[in-house]
């Protein structure tokens, strides 16, 4: 199917110990994705997850269905062990080595006009 994306990663029900905690993901900032787009992350299957960011200090309920957008490189985020239920992840996101390799400038940071221009005009 077309995407804007560069890059899609497929998580199928992934647990990484880390200290006393069991997560899906354990904190972490992506290290290929692009700082200045929003990664895409899809929730699929019968789970019960969360999502966490950490310089947030937030934590989103996680359903299947859900999609979240956020700046995967430069904020921390992790699902710790969910109770029940599979859990399928679609992580869509750009790279800058593809971009590079083909002469792409890369986009400015996205602005909250940029996003809700026609509405904030007067």
């Amino acid at each position: 199917w077309p995407s804007i994306y560069l890059g899609i990663d497929v998580i199928i029900n992934q647990e990484s110990p880390l200290g006393q905690f069991i997560f899906q993901h354990p904190p972490h900032l992506d290290q290929v994705s692009a700082p200045s787009l929003l990664d895409s992350v899809v929730s699929l299957g019968t789970h019960d997850a969360r999502f966490h960011i950490s310089e947030l200090g937030t934590i989103f309920h996680y359903q299947p269905g859900t999609m979240i957008y956020l700046a995967g490189k430069l904020l921390t985020h992790s699902v710790p062990k969910w109770e029940t239920g599979e859990r399928i992840a679609l992580a869509h996101y750009m790279k800058d080595a593809v971009r590079n390799r083909f002469g792409v400038a890369r986009l400015a940071f996205t602005k909250q006009k940029d996003l809700l221009g026609r509405f904030l005009q007067t």
